[in-house]
């Protein structure tokens, strides 16, 4: 009986006798299912799609900025076509551009074509710019 003020503590069980063997089977169970907890998480969380953005500047020969000029963005696989008319300062922008396509970028201004370039999904850089000059005379 303890005295009043003190709590009561349980002595320690000790024994030399062997313990079960469904308890040594139910901690290696447990032990393997829970093994791949100890994993990192991000090896264990579906990786998200790379994603790329493309901007540039599209001027004429005399390096003035082009407003208006039509760059246009073809996606090699699905040959979807996006474009972006530039703003007064020639630029433009695409963004969340699949990083694991292939595209060929070019511009258009008042009938004239600029020459092609591509975009490889083995291009590591997520962030790319391709600049154009353009004849607009």
């Amino acid at each position: 009986m303890p005295f009043v003020g003190q709590a009561f503590m349980a002595a320690p069980m000790r024994t030399t006798e062997a313990q079960h063997p469904w308890i040594a089977i139910a901690a290696m169970f447990v032990g393997v299912c829970l093994m791949p907890a100890t994993l990192p998480v991000a090896a264990q969380l579906p990786t998200q799609p790379t994603l790329r953005t493309l901007n540039g500047i599209v001027t004429d020969t005399n390096h003035e900025p082009v407003r208006g000029a039509v760059v246009e963005l073809r996606d090699e696989s699905s040959h979807a076509l996006v474009t972006y008319i530039t703003d007064a300062n020639g630029a433009y922008n695409f963004k969340r551009l699949d990083g694991n396509a292939d595209y060929v970028v070019w511009v258009v201004f008042r009938g004239r074509h600029s020459p092609s370039r591509t975009i490889s999904k083995f291009d590591s850089h997520m962030a790319k710019d391709i600049n154009f000059t353009i004849q607009t005379y």
